[in-house]
């Protein structure tokens, strides 16, 4: 059932960034002829610089875009009225949750690909491109390969602790009688605030006791371990409590 969740999901999604992505790649290809051509005098400069920024401001509002209709689709599919049907299937509320969560990190991973390649295509061509991906692709094995691999980790827990915890603060939100979205939005900020208290803590004994010297000198990929740890950790948190939310304390009224 999980998988028709997902079908389900995507599809509504797929529907939207059908028309977000090419328009990142249509702005990419108009940013680089504008640097291509060889254009002279003012009028050639300042087309060349609206249409870099308006590239710019393309990637910027797509990657924004797509962490926004994310959230919509989790408030409006599990939290509102589409609510009454989506928890009246024959499935349980993590496979809800679960489809929404997977869903929100390949749209915007792919969004965020597509923004990347995007920008190497403006700057530097077809051929730039062309030449990172053989790079990417025939230097997989070179010696700092731990450390890329613990950064890329780290990158995606990232992404996963920030989608959760949005979910999250929605779902506790949600629980309020009145003004659910303020009470999500205080949520968040919040649980935020919390969490710099604990990191500012941590960090401050970990100074003290002289540990993270001994991390960043001799074993820097211990560090990125830690902190990889720490969000897939918080993950999990996040997950399990806007799961038991759904499924204990839900309030569609």
């Amino acid at each position: 059932m999980l998988s028709k969740l997902l079908k389900y999901d995507l599809r509504a999604n797929l529907k939207i960034y059908l028309l977000v992505w090419p328009c990142i790649i249509a702005f990419a290809l108009l940013g680089r002829l504008s640097l291509a051509a060889d254009w002279h005098g003012r009028a050639a400069t300042i087309l060349t610089v609206s249409t870099v920024t308006l590239f710019i401001l393309a990637v910027i509002a797509a990657c924004a875009f797509a962490l926004i209709i994310s959230i919509i689709r989790f408030y409006s599919g599990l939290l509102r009225d589409e609510g009454y049907l989506m928890f009246t299937l024959p499935v349980r509320p993590w496979q809800l949750l679960l489809s929404k969560f997977i869903t929100a990190i390949l749209t915007i991973a792919a969004t965020a690909v597509i923004s990347f390649f995007s920008v190497i295509l403006v700057f530097d061509g077809v051929d730039g491109l062309l030449t990172l991906l053989k790079n990417l692709l025939t230097r997989m094995d070179f010696p700092s390969g731990l450390t890329l691999t613990l950064i890329v980790l780290l990158l995606f827990f990232s992404m996963c602790a920030g989608i959760l915890q949005i979910y999250l603060s929605c779902s506790i939100g949600h629980l309020f009688r009145s003004k659910r979205i303020l009470w999500s939005v205080l949520v968040y900020y919040g649980i935020s605030m919390a969490l710099e208290v604990i990191v500012m803590i941590v960090g401050i004994g970990l100074l003290d006791s002289q540990m993270m010297d001994l991390l960043f000198a001799e074993s820097p990929n211990a560090l990125l371990g830690i902190v990889t740890g720490f969000e897939a950790l918080l993950s999990a948190l996040y997950f399990f409590l806007s799961e038991r939310i759904l499924r204990k304390h839900l309030n569609l009224e």
